[in-house]
């Protein structure tokens, strides 16, 4: 098998070049025919050199314009992976992450802990619990649901996780095989991408329409996969990034493409708090084939890790024993945290503080980024960015991280084999302050517009 070897060899010389600064960030490889040429190679065998090096974060195709060197933060940046920018003139302002936490958390949790710690039963919290979790957590979770689709949930339909990256690695766990396709958004939420990479398991890209997956696309699709699709992951409520909400009747179309290929729809809602008017959820349309994860990482607070999966009967047990061999059940201590914040209405008040502060830093953004084409939902915590030509999104990343501003490029989110616009997404859910805030997008709109003159 030389083939492979040889393939190898030029990986990792390309990637000891790349480590060594033999070449540079922002250096175009040479065309794949060339290298073949040069290498006496296959230009299938250079293509999977090039997707290799792209892989690990180490080089990006652009369209027409070929493949580019990526130095090491600006690939962290692209992988969707947490790091900190360079101090720059502002010490470093994580516009690469929505990390929404209220200043009055920190008191409310500091309350709780005393309340939590000086009654109940303290040795529940270390001792195993149901897979699912217990009947009381899942109880208060049912509850919040129901006040939120108007629709009664029932506790046993819940599983409380992890958080909700947690609850994706739950149902790719139980849902999908090696090697079998799943269908997902050509933007996509990396975290599900990153999933997919490590279980083997490939995604196709279905095109979407401004407001979402397309169910059209989808239809052509199933038809050209001949009954192998089985899974669909979708964000139908405040896309990330493009932070489109899918109307009720591209959402009826998408259940009925669902029934007539027998797809299971996995519905992504964690910025879905942020629309208080959103159609209703999939799993209200669909319910014998939808599962929605709700997370509280957004509308509480990231450090929680708590989510709420909810399953369809039939699909119950195998989500259970995904549950047991992941990590057994999420940390009851946590899940009763988050059970209080549901029952006494905490929740509910950060929700409505938080929808005020992302319109409220909408506000901000546009006013800064004005002119610059930036587009987002008016009440969410993103927005994105096109990168004028000439410049390189990874070279306005670069430039950006010297400043001490962490973004994310946009191709973090492109499915594979889908081309992303050149643009970044801006988060605005992480800064302290609106004035640090304010600062960050200064610099982001100076890169863009000085660039963008010269």
């Amino acid at each position: 098998m030389p083939a492979p070897a040889r393939y190898l060899d030029h990986v990792e010389r390309l990637t000891e070049a790349i480590a060594t600064g033999d070449l540079a960030s922002g250096t175009r490889l040479p065309p794949q025919r060339d290298y073949a040429d040069t290498h006496g190679l296959a230009i299938s065998t250079v293509t999977r050199i090039y997707a290799e090096l792209a892989r690990r974060g180490l080089a990006v195709g652009e369209v027409g314009r070929g493949t580019f060197v990526r130095s090491p933060a600006v690939g962290a940046a692209a992988a969707f992976a947490q790091w900190a920018p360079s101090p720059g003139v502002l010490k470093g302002v994580d516009l690469a992450f929505n990390y929404p936490v209220l200043p009055e958390q920190a008191e409310a949790l500091r309350q709780a802990l005393r309340e939590m710690a000086s009654g109940g039963d303290l040795s529940a919290w270390l001792a195993h619990t149901p897979h699912d979790g217990h009947l009381s957590d899942r109880r208060a979770a049912a509850q919040w649901l129901s006040r939120r689709d108007g629709v009664a949930v029932s506790p046993d339909a819940l599983v409380v996780c992890a958080g909700g990256q947690h609850a994706l690695d739950v149902l790719q766990l139980a849902l999908c095989r090696a090697g079998e396709p799943v269908a997902v958004e050509a933007l996509t939420y990396p975290g599900w991408k990153a999933l997919a990479a490590m279980r083997d398991v490939p995604l196709v890209a279905v095109s979407m329409t401004p407001d979402g997956l397309d169910p059209l696309a989808l239809d052509k699709l199933c038809r050209s996969h001949a009954g192998r699709l089985r899974i669909v992951y979708t964000m139908p409520t405040l896309h990330n990034p493009l932070g489109g909400v899918m109307p009720l009747a591209q959402r009826m179309a998408l259940a009925d493409v669902a029934r007539r290929h027998d797809l299971l729809l996995i519905e992504d809602s964690a910025y879905g708090f942020l629309v208080a008017d959103a159609p209703p959820p999939l799993r209200l349309l669909a319910p014998e084939r939808t599962f929605e994860v709700c997370s509280l990482s957004k509308p509480a607070a990231p450090g929680l890790r708590i989510a709420y999966l909810i399953a369809p009967a039939e699909w119950r047990a195998r989500v259970h024993a995904a549950m047991r061999a992941s990590v057994w059940s999420a940390a009851p201590f946590m899940a009763q945290l988050a059970s209080r914040w549901l029952n006494d209405g905490t929740l509910d008040d950060w929700i409505v503080r938080k929808r005020a502060l992302a319109a409220q830093r909408q506000a901000i953004a546009m006013q800064c980024l004005a002119g610059l084409g930036s587009t987002g939902y008016a009440g969410a915590f993103h927005r994105l960015l096109p990168v004028p030509a000439p410049m390189r999104c990874d070279d306005f990343v670069a430039a950006l991280q010297a400043r001490g501003v962490a973004v994310t490029p946009v191709d973090a989110f492109a499915a594979p084999g889908q081309t992303a616009p050149s643009a970044i997404r801006v988060a605005l859910g992480s800064p302290d302050t609106d004035a640090t805030l304010q600062a960050a997008l200064i610099q982001v709109a100076d890169v863009v517009s000085g660039r963008h003159r010269a």
